[in-house]
């Protein structure tokens, strides 16, 4: 800041600003630069704040993406070595994965500003799981078996519910019995009785009835989920080849009657607008992080799917073959892309947390004016990156915003 009065405003602008604005430039609507000479020269300060990404603008947290690494990881080591250990688990997940997945298409409406949180990266690490386990689970028993041992179960169900006595007759037929019934007597109930159990079918092998379950429900999750790439393939391929896109980066230091920031040095200026979060003032910046994640998710998903059918082909044609003593018959390639992905993801997310976002800097001019007031105000603001905090509300807002009053909450009438 100059010491000393100021005595051209135009100089002052110059000088602080790094700009060549005259007076009588318009700032945003029909607001001039002279409406706030005077507070140039009282050398105000915003307060120090952070800027965050406003709900749908962020990447997944590096810590969520990080527990979801050190749960995949453990599973990914143990479907190698032992996969019939893992079932149950790689199920969870998938049930996760497309929980997260479908909740994020129907909060962001699979808007282009809004990759960042609907990309569906992620889920190559559940489609090799499911693929697994449906293929070698029907390489296991055979596919005839595993639909017998199913059909079986559910005629045996429909079975048992047909043919339960009434509690009356039930009752009455053991009344009828005898009370000590000779061990080789041929007589009345205890023939009937001795005819029932020897009639009584064989179970199905408990084995191939869980290992049945568990397969159909693997092949079900792998369906949803190729839809689910598959979908986000074509939004991202339509939003790519949309136009330009802004996005809203939002901070305390924005509201108060604030109608316009300014950045020194690029000398761009940007109007407030309100933010879908409370208690917030917001700016548009150009989406170029948007525009990268759209081209990586095209990038990343088309290759995920050719991954996805090499694998396939993997597990069908590998049995029994080893590689320097290690079984070849997994899904290798999407156990170590899902692994990078996610690794890639968090190294990310760490990078963007801690810096601002392009078209940006940390030392800003904030303009207020209120309609009651002749003249406006400006404030020198100092902005902070988003950090751990600003990348979880962006992304969480974003993921749930569908959600509503529940979400958000509402006021009591």
């Amino acid at each position: 800041m100059p010491k000393g009065p100021v005595k051209n405003f135009s100089t002052f602008i110059t000088v602080n600003m790094s700009c060549d604005f005259s007076a009588n430039t318009t700032i945003v609507h029909d607001l001039q630069y002279s409406l706030f000479e005077e507070s140039f020269s009282l050398k105000l300060n915003c307060m120090e704040t952070y800027l965050r990404p406003d709900p749908g603008g962020a990447l997944i947290p590096w810590l969520y993406a990080l527990f979801l690494l050190l749960f995949h990881l453990p599973a990914c080591i143990i479907r190698a070595v032992r996969w019939e250990s893992a079932q149950y688990l790689a199920l969870g997940l998938a049930v996760l994965g497309i929980a997260l997945t479908i909740q994020s298409y129907e909060g962001t409406s699979l808007k282009a500003e809004t990759v960042l949180v609907w990309m569906p990266l992620t889920l190559i690490l559940d489609v090799g799981a499911m693929l697994q386990m449906v293929v070698l689970i029907i390489e296991k028993h055979g596919f005839r078996n595993l639909v017998q041992a199913f059909s079986n179960a559910v005629l045996k169900l429909g079975r048992k519910r047909r043919s339960r006595p009434p509690l009356a007759a039930a009752v009455q037929i053991d009344l009828d019995l005898p009370a000590h019934p000779e061990p080789n007597s041929t007589k009345g109930g205890n023939v009937a009785v001795s005819r029932d159990v020897e009639a009584i079918p064989q179970k199905p092998h408990d084995d191939v009835l869980r290992h049945t379950i568990v397969a159909l429900f693997a092949f079900i999750f792998l369906l949803i989920m190729i839809i689910l790439q598959i979908m986000a393939l074509v939004f991202a391929v339509k939003g790519r080849n949309g136009p330009d896109k802004k996005v809203k980066w939002c901070s305390p230091a924005f509201r108060d009657f604030a109608v316009a920031v300014v950045v020194p040095g690029t000398c761009d200026i940007y109007p407030v607008t309100n933010s879908s979060s409370y208690g917030i003032g917001c700016i548009e910046l150009p989406a170029r992080q948007q525009a990268d994640w759209l081209s990586g998710t095209i990038v990343c998903l088309s290759a995920s799917l050719i991954v996805q059918a090499m694998d396939m082909a993997l597990l069908r044609c590998a049995h029994g073959r080893r590689f320097r003593g290690v079984k070849m018959q997994r899904p290798w390639l999407t156990m170590f892309s899902g692994v990078l992905i996610l690794i890639v993801l968090i190294t990310f997310s760490v990078f963007n947390a801690g810096r601002l976002p392009p078209g940006i800097s940390n030392i800003v001019w904030v303009f207020r004016k209120s309609a009651k007031e002749t003249h406006g105000s400006v404030c020198r603001g100092t902005l902070n990156s988003p950090g751990l905090r600003g990348m979880i509300i962006g992304w969480t807002d974003g993921l749930f915003d569908s959600w509503g009053s529940v979400y958000h909450g509402s006021t009591l009438s």
